[in-house]
């Protein structure tokens, strides 16, 4: 099956708002009809939530702040195919959609009761910059860069998305998108987000390592780095 990446921006009404439960609720009331429809029984939510409050890494660089990622493997991810998932998206705020594939070099191990994740998810939107080519550019982030960014963090999950087309006609050009799962402490601690908890020595050292990797492939200005809470959503009733 393919996957669809559903960004919904945030709008100025949403400036300050800071109820992510109701926003959950407002997404799943939204979006569960036509994803029923199409046979799926599980979808993600990503949104920033109390738990990741005051993340020390959080980078936005898009015009427009992203105010939840929705995601879920579909029959068929095309604009048609998914149009009244796109619909329903809207009644949230302005809506972009992607899409993606999937690979998952280190799983995510999602709760088998309740629905958010441990930790804090990183989601990370990639954009390639023009000096490198596009098969160049994969081979480095996918074949070469993905262990260091695991040996130098505390992370405990990893997803990549690479982008294979926009489903929606302002989607902004983006190339992937990563999520990285880490310990919550990773949001306000640099020694556990970078895999050294308490060791500054040790910290710079993987900053380094992690910042001489990203630099082959990535430019100032090209990633999102957006603090989150991870949520399985489950569809309850008949599917069809």
């Amino acid at each position: 099956m393919d996957m669809v990446c559903v960004i919904v921006w945030a709008s100025d009404a949403d400036a300050g708002t800071g109820d992510p439960a109701g926003l959950r609720s407002r997404i799943g009331a939204a979006v569960e009809g036509p994803l029923a429809a199409l046979g799926v029984e599980r979808y993600l939510v990503n949104v920033r939530d109390e738990a990741v409050a005051g993340a020390m890494i959080d980078v936005q660089v898009t015009e427009r702040p992203v105010l939840a990622v929705v995601r879920a493997r579909v029959p068929v991810a095309s604009a048609t195919a998914l149009a009244d998932l796109l619909e329903g998206a809207r009644a949230i705020g302005p809506v972009s959609a992607w899409s993606v594939t999937a690979s998952e070099p280190l799983p995510i191990a999602d709760p088998t009761e309740g629905d958010r994740c441990e930790g804090m998810s990183q989601i990370a939107i990639l954009r390639r910059p023009e000096r490198i080519e596009r098969e160049q550019w994969l081979r480095t982030w996918l074949e070469e860069h993905t262990t260091v960014a695991v040996d130098t963090q505390s992370t405990s999950g990893y997803l990549q998305h690479v982008v294979v087309r926009a489903l929606t006609e302002d989607a902004p050009r983006i190339d992937a998108i990563v999520e990285e799962v880490l310990p919550l402490a990773a949001a306000t601690d640099l020694t556990v987000f970078f895999g050294a908890p308490g060791d500054e020595a040790r910290m710079a050292a993987n900053m380094q390592a992690m910042g001489a990797s990203t630099a082959r492939f990535l430019d100032d200005g090209t990633v999102d780095a957006i603090p989150t809470g991870r949520y399985v959503m489950r569809i309850r009733g008949p599917h069809m």
